[in-house]
């Protein structure tokens, strides 16, 4: 054995020990420290588990008053009336007793213009049984994307007033949207389950809706809130002043036309023309009353088969001109009789069409 292996041998043996001492260290020693750290926290009693918050229940009631300034275009009305708000005697005093008003718990989901609306106490707690309540009255701008003009202006609509639930708010209807600001209060406020009273809810029958009365009203819980759904249907003397009666006098005039002798060539060519324009006119002017909409109304529907009708009886006529024209001496009466019968027939079915289309979009309503 050489000099220089004989003085490596003591590195060899001072590795081999040092592996074994971190082996040792780390599967006997750490874990035994560990134990002995762990074991007060693993006999320290555990912390209670916070209780879930109890769900308070709040009732209201919607006693409406009047509706009025429907905009059909914008999807709009205003309404005003009471809106009574209450829950458990115990709850509402602590609200009160905090500053917080049981209207504060509450909103109008779809109302707009919060700053050109009116939400203000009515009158002093109630006592309703069990229950602290109190009235408010309210007044503001409210939107209803729900309103289907498939049928208009036959058919009804249906316009919504929706109240959600606002728990650990400060000023939620008074300053909603703008002050996010919640008291200390607030946050020690209880779960809130919003369930609506239909048999105090009312809404007066009377309405400023022109051409609108009150079908029906339904106070409906839903999983998000209370819906207040109110259905009106159309007067049917006023939609038939407004919108059909024009639209069946001009059309009126173009169904007559085929009355004109086919000698009167150049009268019967003129007048197609200027229904077109007139019906271009006249839907145009009720389009600006309502919203882009994907889909056609039912006095879309009437203006389209118009257009249709026009456009056929003007081709109709462009045929006889150019027959009589080329015929000339051998346009005998017969031939008139003949197309009298055509027209005559053309004629018919374009009122039978007319009758359909219009049953149909009654029928929507």
């Amino acid at each position: 054995m050489t000099s220089t292996s004989i003085a490596r041998t003591p590195l060899w043996c001072g590795f081999i020990l040092q592996q074994w001492m971190a082996r040792w260290i780390r599967h006997l020693v750490l874990p035994a420290l560990a134990l002995v750290l762990g074991l007060p926290l693993m006999l320290a009693p555990l912390a209670p588990m916070p209780a879930a918050a109890a769900t308070v229940p709040v009732t209201v009631a919607l006693d409406v008053g009047n509706v009025y300034g429907l905009s059909t275009r914008d999807k709009t009305y205003r309404a005003e009336g009471i809106l009574r708000v209450s829950a458990p005697a115990a709850a509402v005093r602590q609200w009160v007793a905090a500053g917080v008003e049981p209207s504060e718990l509450v909103r109008f989901d779809n109302l707009v213009e919060p700053w050109n609306s009116l939400l203000e106490p009515n009158g002093p707690l109630l006592q309703l049984g069990a229950s602290l309540g109190r009235d408010y009255r309210f007044s503001g701008n409210f939107y209803s994307d729900e309103i289907n003009f498939r049928s208009h202006p036959f058919g009804g609509l249906t316009l919504r007033l929706i109240l959600e639930a606002v728990p650990s708010a400060n000023g939620a209807v008074r300053a909603y949207p703008y002050d996010a600001h919640l008291p200390e209060m607030g946050l020690r406020l209880a779960n809130i389950q919003l369930r609506g009273d239909a048999a105090d809810s009312s809404v007066n029958q009377r309405t400023n809706m022109t051409g609108y009365q009150l079908r029906s009203w339904r106070l409906v819980n839903e999983p998000h809130g209370v819906e207040l759904n109110l259905t009106y249907e159309p007067l049917g003397r006023a939609s038939l002043m407004k919108w059909l009666l024009p639209l069946t006098i001009t059309m009126l005039v173009m169904l007559l036309t085929p009355n004109l002798r086919a000698s009167f060539s150049s009268e019967r060519l003129a007048i197609p023309p200027v229904i077109l324009l007139t019906l271009v006119f006249m839907q145009q002017a009720y389009r600006d009353t309502l919203p882009t909409l994907p889909y056609l109304t039912g006095l879309d529907r009437l203006y389209a088969l118009s257009y249709g009708v026009t456009l056929v009886f003007f081709c109709e006529f462009i045929w006889c001109a150019n027959l009589k024209d080329r015929l000339a001496e051998r346009f005998d009466a017969a031939l008139n009789r003949r197309i009298e019968r055509l027209e005559l027939t053309m004629q018919l079915v374009s009122v039978g069409c007319f009758l359909a289309v219009l049953i149909w979009a009654w029928g929507l309503s």
